[in-house]
């Protein structure tokens, strides 16, 4: 395969504005640069203008690096979204299996319910998305919903375990290392999520205007 900067100067363009778009998460960016790329090797290969005006056909096609960065930064919080409350839904069961199994005595009261409250909209919010299709703005306006909804599931786990560190005393020792990690975990993902969501919210006002 072709190396980028064999591409077109307006393929080339195209992909260094989408990667700065998706700067953000800079792993997923390079992967989808890499995927856009081909398009273009293959229209270059398989027009029967110039390059550069294949280029520009497939940047039509495109629309803005802006708007397709914008999509496919919605594909990138809804998957992140489910790993979080995945990730989430297992540490209430392992704070009830602690329960259950008298590794520690407390569940983390109001807190859990919250956080069960919270993971339950955000879910309903993600299923809601998916069965609508939804897509452009109304999909952006809509994942905000389950965005609010996910991170306050987090934070409301986060005060669960720490009032258990607090007044569990007596609990295992494995226990309390659970849930120190547990903490930590939530708490670099909450920010994770912030810093992503944050520039992709800003990125899709960018869009919406």
């Amino acid at each position: 395969m072709l190396m980028s900067a064999d591409l077109p100067e307006p393929a080339q363009r195209y992909l260094r504005e989408l990667e700065h778009e998706l700067r953000f998460e800079h792993k997923y960016a390079k992967n989808i640069c890499l995927e856009i790329s081909e398009h273009f090797y293959e229209a270059v290969e398989c027009s029967q203008s110039s390059p550069e005006q294949a280029a520009l056909q497939v940047t039509q096609r495109f629309g803005s690096p802006q708007t397709l960065a914008a999509e496919f930064s919605a594909v990138l919080i809804t998957q992140k979204l489910r790993n979080t409350l995945l990730m989430n839904m297992g540490i209430i069961l392992s704070i009830i299996l602690g329960v259950l199994t008298c590794l520690s005595g407390h569940q983390g009261g109001p807190a859990i319910f919250a956080a069960l409250v919270s993971g339950g909209v955000a879910w309903a919010g993600l299923l809601g998305i998916q069965r609508s299709n939804l897509n452009g703005a109304p999909l952006y306006h809509w994942l905000c919903t389950p965005m609010i909804a996910c991170q306050a599931t987090s934070f409301a786990l986060t005060l669960a375990l720490l009032w258990n560190v607090y007044i569990s005393t007596g609990a295992s020792t494995y226990y309390h290392a659970f849930e120190m990690i547990a903490v930590s975990v939530l708490v670099v993902r909450m920010i994770h999520l912030k810093l992503c969501s944050r520039s992709m919210c800003a990125l899709w006002r960018k869009v919406r205007h």
